[in-house]
């Protein structure tokens, strides 16, 4: 598996992830190193553990509003797979997203 350097709030992190998803995954540690920036801009200065958990939730909020949106039957009704399964995907999404955000914040804490 690719290993890629990414930086969030000043810290390099080496992650590993799929072949041919090294962009991807650098597009998505831009994403979260820019909501940190944005939390620490709105909350002042915080320790690491605390401005990635309220960059977390920032981004957690954004998914809620995407996926109220994705609820509406009047965008969900031509899905193949219907809007219980890909609520369910993203779902697990979700999940799988907070699992890495915790162990990540617990990186954090432990340096």
């Amino acid at each position: 598996m690719p290993e890629v350097t990414v930086k969030i709030n000043g810290r390099a992190y080496e992650l590993t992830c799929g072949e041919g998803e090294e962009a991807h995954l650098q597009d998505l540690a831009e994403y979260v190193d820019g909501k940190i920036t944005s939390a620490r801009e709105s909350a002042g200065s915080r320790g690491d553990g605390q401005l990635l958990v309220l960059a977390s939730i920032l981004i957690a909020d954004e998914l809620s509003d995407t996926l109220a949106k994705i609820e509406d039957p009047n965008l969900v009704s031509n899905l193949p797979d219907g809007p219980g399964a890909r609520r369910q995907q993203q779902i697990s999404f979700l999940e799988s997203a907070t699992a890495r955000i915790e162990a990540l914040a617990a990186r954090l804490e432990a340096d």
